[in-house]
């Protein structure tokens, strides 16, 4: 099991889409498929509005609904922590596309099920998932929970982990 998270630091994401699209390049995605998505969020009023941008892909949860609605079995955790899709067993039920609360699992071709793989080939020989590596703002991270810099930061309130025990933190400045 890895011990590994996604550490998303929302107070420097500026929504500028760099993760996407490298996360659909590398997957070889067609143009309506997005296994990472970016959604931002409007608060405040003039003359002190906000807007914020939340990075939402499969957060490979320790207890993931996608894998126990699954009739074939074609969604399973991994020992080495990822969430994955075995393209031969999906039946395009659609079953894990209901189950799963954060959105991040897509229709690929022939209608079967595909979502975000953590780039678990890359983190293997030990090279950082492509959205991390793409964001210009280092608002992405990929690492040991306990190394995620949390200096100035909190953990986002207003993130529903659904209590699944997701695989990322989300991190904003404390006055936000």
């Amino acid at each position: 099991m890895r011990e590994a998270i996604f550490v998303i630091d929302l107070s420097l994401c500026t929504g500028c889409g760099a993760c996407s699209v490298a996360c659909k390049d590398r997957a070889n995605l067609s143009d309506d498929v997005d296994w990472l998505r970016i959604e931002a969020n409007e608060s405040g009023a003039y003359p002190t509005p906000t807007l914020t941008y939340r990075v939402v892909h499969c957060v490979h949860c320790a207890a993931p609904e996608c894998v126990k609605v699954c009739p074939t079995s074609a969604i399973a955790k991994g020992e080495d922590g990822w969430v994955q899709i075995d393209d031969e067993l999906c039946i395009a039920c659609g079953a894990c596309l209901e189950a799963c609360p954060f959105g991040a699992i897509s229709i690929c071709a022939q209608g079967k099920a595909c979502k975000c793989d953590g780039c678990a080939d890359q983190v293997k020989v030990g090279v950082a998932p492509t959205c991390v590596r793409a964001c210009p703002m280092r608002a992405l991270q990929y690492g040991p929970r306990q190394a995620a810099s949390l200096d100035n930061r909190i953990v986002d309130p207003d993130f529903d982990d659904h209590g699944l025990s997701p695989a990322v933190l989300y991190m904003r400045r404390e006055k936000e």
